[in-house]
């Protein structure tokens, strides 16, 4: 089986389970049960969603419904086990009523704080689970004391189902789809000796990065997890790069590296042909796929290819998983050349930033660098012995 048959056939698998998404966001979707619930509840001022990442242990916020005049909780990150309360939920797999949250010390966390200052004074909790996967949370949060009786409580378990179902669907169709294709990318990545590690670290610095910009952007947090989601998905394109110049241990010359540069036009051949032979136009966020493939080596000066965008013509999504992706493959070994220092990585972006990268993306990296190195140090490349 050719490398084009082989990903024809996972992307054709990766399509069929894509197609059962629905056309709305889980925005959306939250949004629009949360004004059937306030039809009924009418104290029930905010229903969100967070989303739990088990290789990171850490817990981040991803959809919310918020009445008007609430101030949201935008890209807020926290270990678990910073919060033996969830550890505790996640381990009964019970939900948790708390009817007046007046009477709890508030703690120096951001999301207590926030609680607090928001006037919120009872809530729900329950966890969103897939087999016996955790997957997040999902909170009902009021603003008045004892809100949740028991044939409230009773009522929104319903919807509580409901919710984490959606958010299952989606967040399982959307991974299917990346999984699929990043299966089949794997062809390239093993004849170019990039590694799992770098797809696992590249895209959760490119989530990083969304997180912390994300919101001066008028971008929610859903918009980071498709980052994350899409962000291993840049290369697929070198499938069609011949092995003498993948795995050439030297610089290359002008016509190899115009034929290298090739592989964003095929990756984008690839992405477009899956969505259009399988009907996933309508699929929320699509073009940032698009968009990441054709466009993460653009640069803000316009020396990128393969069009030559510059400054804000480099579509957003695009800047932040060029930055993500130029730091991780400085601080990691190549064929043609030795692995940098974090250190000397941190001041290369920061040389290129504002002429060939992001300024905004790279500071982002660089004021939480202690999230970037604990992603480094969770995600290690395995020694390769060819």
């Amino acid at each position: 089986m050719s490398v084009t048959d082989s990903w024809q056939e996972f992307a054709a698998s990766a399509a069929r389970q894509a197609s059962n998404l629905h056309v709305a966001s889980v925005s959306d979707k939250v949004h629009e049960l949360h004004q059937r619930i306030h039809a009924r509840y009418p104290t029930i001022a905010r229903i969100a969603v967070a989303l739990y990442d088990p290789e990171m242990r850490r817990l981040k916020t991803f959809v919310a419904s918020n009445d008007p005049g609430i101030s949201p909780l935008h890209g807020y990150e926290c270990p678990i086990d910073s919060v033996p309360s969830l550890l505790a939920i996640a381990d009964s797999g019970q939900a948790r009523v708390l009817n007046d949250l007046s009477r709890l010390p508030v703690s120096e966390s951001t999301h207590s704080r926030w609680l607090h200052h928001e006037g919120f004074l009872s809530s729900l909790t329950l966890p969103i689970r897939r087999s016996d996967q955790l997957l997040g949370f999902l909170f009902f949060d009021a603003r008045e004391r004892d809100v949740f009786t028991d044939p409230v409580v009773a009522d929104l378990l319903l919807y509580g189902h409901l919710i984490g179902m959606i958010v299952t669907q989606e967040l399982a169709t959307v991974q299917m789809l990346v999984g699929g294709l990043r299966l089949a990318s794997q062809f390239a990545h093993v004849r170019d000796l990039e590694t799992g590690a770098h797809l696992d670290r590249m895209a959760r610095y490119a989530r990083l990065i969304a997180r912390e910009i994300g919101l001066s952007h008028g971008k929610t947090d859903d918009y980071a997890e498709n980052i994350f989601l899409f962000s291993a998905l840049h290369d697929i394109g070198k499938v069609g790069v011949p092995d003498r110049i993948l795995l050439k241990p030297g610089k290359l010359d002008d016509a190899e590296r115009e034929e290298m540069r090739q592989h964003v036009i095929v990756g984008l051949q690839m992405a477009e042909r899956l969505i259009n032979d399988f009907g996933l136009a309508s699929l929320s966020n699509i073009d940032m796929l698009r968009n990441i493939v054709i466009a993460h080596h653009e640069r803000m000066d316009g020396s990128g290819y393969p069009h030559g965008l510059a400054g804000d013509a480099i579509p957003l999504e695009a800047r932040i998983v060029a930055t993500a992706d130029v730091f991780d493959a400085l601080a990691c070994a190549r064929s043609y050349k030795p692995a940098w220092t974090l250190d000397n990585a941190f001041q290369e972006i920061e040389r290129m930033s504002g002429t060939q990268l992001y300024a905004p993306a790279v500071q982002a990296l660089l004021d939480c660098r202690a999230e970037v190195e604990a992603i480094y140090q969770r995600f290690q490349d395995a020694i390769v012995k060819l």
